[in-house]
This record gives C-alpha cells, structure tokens and sequence, in this order.
C-alpha cells in the first residue's frame, strides 16, 4: 500500500489554521514514513501567501524550531533512505522554504522538516513516493487544474481536500483514490468498520474488521435447481436446435425475457420491488412456459428399459 497521497487547499476552504496544522501533522507523522502521510500539496494561487507561513507555524508549534531534540520527532529508517530523500531534494528546481534550524545529519539519521515552494509537475520530488518529511507545493489557478493533474498520476492511496462542499464534492467524484478525506488528513485510518485500501497502483484489497476477512476470503457462488424442474420438455429452451418455424418460440420467449417489449413491465414499481428476478420477467415468462409445454419435445427420452 502506498502512492503519492496529494493534498488540495481550494481557494474557499474556511479556516487556514486548522489546515495547516492536519496536512503537517500527517506530513511529519513518524517522519513522514507512513503510507498514507501527505505526500505533496496543491494549493490554490489565491492563498498560498497566507498558507505557507500557517504551515512552517505548524511545524514549530508541534516539534519547536530544532526537532532534532524533540523527543516526538523520528528518524528516517535506514541511511539508503536517508540518501534518496537528500538526492531527491538535492536535484529539485523548487525553492527551500526556512522551516527549523536545524540542518540534515546523515549520522543521526535526522531529516528536519522540509517545505519546497514552486514545484512543477515533472521535479525530482514529484517522480516517487517520498516517503519521508519533505512537502513539495503546487500551485493552480483552477480546480479543473488541480483534478486534472491528480488524475494524470497514479491512483494515490489517500486524498485529502480542504474545501467547501461543492468544491469538494466536485474532487472526490472526478478523481479516484484507494480513500478520501475531506477537511482532515489520516484520521480515516480511525474508522474500523469502514474498509481501508489502495486501487489499481496502490494497493490491491480492502482491510479492517471484516473487510480484511473477505479480502482474504473466496466467495463462492454456489446455485442449487431441483432436478424435476423445468420438464425435460421445457428445459430445450437452452439449447439447440433453434431454426425452423417449430423452433421459433424459443428466439421469441428468450427475447422476452432479456428485452421484454411491454416498457410498463420494465418500469412499474412492481417490477422494481422485486431485484432477484425482475417482475417483468415473471410476467413475460408464464406465456412462454404454457406455450413452451404444449409445443417442446425432449431432446433426450426417456429409455423404457
């Protein structure tokens, strides 16, 4: 499970304050190595100015101005990890943004928080998942931008947009996600009753609770038919022969039943009630059935011996 989980700031989302504080805290959470961790951030040309400072606040505010002696702050895994956080932030063509005082220290395994402003598309920090505390920033003009250029990427694992409803609504429909979250980040991690996944790149199945059961579990199909049922008679309606004008009642009855002729059938709310086997269809089929005793010969008789 993994993937590049964006988050996007819409220019009417109502309160910066709190949006600063969840996307960083889920940004910087173990540092930054969780696979649903905000991975890099679209925001809305009209509020970046004010957003970018809330968000080096957040950061001070939970691990001071040197995390390096927070006890709260992590370290990165192993140092093959710590170099390909440094080599990708080392080759960016955004701008370092003053987050701490601190500096990356290879021999502690420490990788201080790390904003990167004007980030395009194609940057070195938007290739892979990063996986670690840097948070590139994108900026757009427009929704449809933001949407568009989340769709042009893998399916992420999580998403997360701050946002009034409409304007959310509009990016959770248009785009596809293992999960989605709107005005909070990570916390959909909390629900046990609700599944937990990734689509298509970023994760294959739905865990926890009993979704993690049936991920695990072969849902079999099994159909039981009494034997006396249809007739023998009757039960040629499935297969050949069907030329000839002897045959042609079982064309007429099959089409009935896949497309029944009589609209009303189709579109009466009884023939909604009833979702096993649409009512329509029990009613198309009863003429067919008599029509179908009368005329049918059994393909296979029975043998006096």
């Amino acid at each position: 499970l993994g993937g590049k989980s964006p988050a996007i700031v819409h220019a009417d989302v109502s309160d910066l304050v709190p949006t600063a504080f969840r996307i960083m805290w889920s940004k910087l959470a173990n540092s930054g190595q969780t696979c649903v961790a905000t991975d890099y951030l679209l925001i809305h040309r009209s509020i970046k100015d004010k957003l970018v400072p809330l968000l080096v606040e957040a950061v001070a505010g939970m691990y001071g101005k040197s995390p390096k002696e927070s006890p709260d702050y992590g370290r990165i895994i192993n140092a093959r990890h710590w170099n390909r956080l440094m080599d990708a932030l080392n080759a960016t063509e955004g701008t370092q943004i003053a987050v701490t005082d601190d500096l990356p220290d290879e021999g502690d395994l420490y990788f201080p928080p790390t904003i990167v402003d004007g980030v395009r598309p194609g940057d070195s920090l938007m290739k892979d998942e990063l996986f670690g505390p840097i948070l590139p920033i994108i900026t757009y003009d427009t929704l449809e931008e933001a949407i568009s250029l989340v769709n042009s990427r893998d399916q992420p694992l999580a998403l997360y947009v701050f946002a009034k409803s409409d304007s959310a609504e509009a990016v959770v429909t248009r785009t596809r996600s293992g999960s989605a979250t709107v005005n909070d980040t990570m916390f959909i991690l909390a629900s046990m009753s609700n599944p937990f996944g990734g689509v298509g790149p970023s994760g294959v199945g739905r865990y926890q609770g009993k979704h993690t059961l049936d991920t695990f579990s072969h849902h079999r199909h099994v159909m039981k038919r009494p034997i006396w049922f249809p007739t023998p008679g009757v039960d040629t309606i499935r297969g050949p022969p069907f030329a000839g004008k002897e045959n042609s009642w079982k064309l007429d009855l099959s089409r009935q039943m896949v497309y029944p002729s009589l609209w009303s059938l189709r579109d009466s709310v009884l023939g909604k009630l009833v979702t096993l086997i649409p009512f329509w269809r029990s009613l198309v089929i009863i003429p067919g059935f008599v029509r179908a005793l009368v005329q049918s010969k059994p393909v296979v008789r029975r043998r006096k011996d």
